[in-house]
Formats: C-alpha cells, structure tokens, sequence
C-alpha cells in the first residue's frame, strides 16, 4: 500500500502540497516559480538522499504523501546532533482522509529517521493535524512566528 516515491513522482507530490498550502489558507506566500523550485529542490536533495517521501496511491493516482527532510540549519547546526529530521508535505486528498493514512506514512518517515540515525525530528503542525501528532509522541514547542 505505501511504497517510496521517485523522482518521477515528484511533479503529483508538488501538486498535493500546492493543494495542502490552499487548503490552510497560505497559498499567498507560495514563490511564483513554486512548482519549478520545488520540484528541482526534492531532485536534488532525493540525489543526495537528505529527503524521501512515501505515498499512497489509489487507481494509479497517489492520493496522499509524507516528507522526510535532513536538515543542518542555524541554530541546530551548532548543537552536539547538528542534523535534525523535518516532516513536511503530509496530505491526504479529501476522499480519502480518515483511514489512517497520514498516521501509516508520518510511522514510514519516523522508520526512515530511525534508520538515518536522526533522533530530533520537527514539524509544523495544523491545529487539524496536533491530535495525530501528539499521539505519536511529538510535543508542543515555544516556537513562535510573524508574517508581515
């Protein structure tokens, strides 16, 4: 059912993500160039294998993905584990939502990590998605934002 998505992928799983940014209302911060930069950075970074995404299809379609981003930035980079797992792009098309999908495919990206030697592993969550979350152990931070 759940399988590892290629780079011939890549182009479905920018267009869930693109739906995912619709869906909570920040579409308006997405570049103009969106789909030609994401699609050439998760070329680059499946090549040098700091992501992967696992996917659910149905009909032939994939109906719904999970990231998994290495990261090295400031201020992490400077800790003792320099490297911290990130889990993005986490959608379920509608249609499918409540069959567990998204909790099978976050436990495929947290069994990534594991295998990867990643320990920290952060997220930014919808108030949809915390209960899923939280139920996998991930905790609330102090972690606060501005958009101007």
């Amino acid at each position: 059912m759940i399988r590892t998505a290629t780079i011939l992928d890549i182009p479905a799983i920018t267009l869930l993500k693109q739906k995912m940014f619709k869906e909570v209302g920040m579409e308006h911060l997405l570049r103009d160039d969106f789909v030609q930069v994401v699609e050439e950075t998760y070329k680059e970074l499946y090549e040098i294998e700091k992501a992967i995404h696992f996917v659910i299809e149905h009909e032939n379609n994939i109906v719904a993905c999970a990231g998994s981003f290495i990261k090295e930035d400031i201020p992490y980079c400077f800790y003792k584990d320099e490297e911290y797992g990130f889990i993005g792009d986490v959608y379920v098309e509608p249609m499918f939502r409540n069959q567990g999908y998204a909790k099978m495919l976050t436990n495929e990206v947290l069994d990534w990590f594991t295998k990867k030697d990643i320990n920290t592993i952060r997220l930014l969550a919808s108030d949809n998605a915390k209960k899923l979350y939280k139920s996998l152990g991930f905790k609330e931070t102090d972690q606060m934002i501005l958009h101007r």
